[in-house]
């Protein structure tokens, strides 16, 4: 079972959204949703609520189209989900390498499957747009997620890359960007939680690949070992390598998130 929400907690979230809130009613009835659970499952009994709360947070993610990145943060950030989670008002840490890891384990391993799928059914319906979890395909669920995952991943590291060579390397990147690169890649006048706009995340996969592609070979070709080293272009690299597996599996057997910087799993 989860602790009592703390009072500060609860204080933040119903002043800012209400009882009305979905997640604020989540919260409220959570003890009472996961006592439903299978307590007997191996995968609850020998991992305890951990994998409780990543499974919650797996249907949040599919819900609101939230990749593990955007979940970590969400869970410091907004109010509603500390209040769901029964997280102090500080939020929670998590690595988002760990959510990766979970679906992983849910396709790979009979036990986490049957686990996950009780969680659908018992907390699915609480916050998901139908009326019953009953019906809910835990698989397509996880492809889901991987893909928006990879999908926001790619585009960030080229947002990134961008920046870093707009900072550092303007005349070069000048020379060498499509004029569509200066709206497409440039960072919001409005301040948002993410540094990517609404805008920039419908950009589709086959967009993002050929300015990825048209960056990297004027890279190559131009023999600098100073732009080659930046880590933003390291980073985009690697993840461009990787890029046709994950195409040609879609199956989440391998976390994009393992080419930057984790953090720990959760505090």
């Amino acid at each position: 079972m989860f602790p009592p929400i703390p009072e500060n907690t609860v204080r933040a979230a119903r002043a800012s959204y209400g009882k009305g809130n979905v997640y604020v009613r989540l919260g409220d009835h959570l003890n009472a949703l996961v006592s439903k659970l299978d307590l007997k499952n191996p995968v609850l009994k020998r991992e305890g609520n951990i994998t409780i709360f990543l499974g919650l947070l797996t249907i949040i993610q599919h819900i609101e189209q939230l990749a593990d990145v955007e979940m970590a943060d969400s869970i410091q950030q907004r109010n509603d989900l500390k209040y769901a989670l029964h997280s102090p008002v500080s939020g929670l840490r998590l690595d988002p390498a760990a959510l990766c890891t979970f679906r992983q384990m849910v396709l790979a391993d009979a036990e986490y499957r049957s686990f996950f799928e009780g969680v659908l059914i018992h907390l699915y319906p609480e916050i998901g747009p139908d009326e019953t979890g009953k019906n809910v395909d835990a698989g397509r669920i996880i492809h889901s997620i991987c893909e928006n995952t990879i999908h926001k991943s790619i585009l960030d590291a080229m947002f990134r890359s961008i920046e870093a060579l707009s900072a550092d390397h303007f005349n070069w990147l000048r020379k060498i960007a499509p004029p569509h690169w200066y709206e497409r890649y440039a960072r919001s006048t409005v301040k948002t939680d993410s540094i990517i706009t609404i805008q920039q995340k419908e950009l589709s996969q086959e967009e993002i690949s050929e300015d990825i592609q048209h960056l990297l070979q004027e890279i190559h070709q131009s023999n600098s070992r100073e732009l080659v080293e930046l880590p933003e272009i390291q980073i985009l690299n690697r993840m461009w390598e990787l890029l046709p597996r994950y195409k040609s599996t879609n199956n989440c057997n391998d976390c994009i998130n393992k080419v930057v910087e984790r953090r720990s799993v959760i505090s």
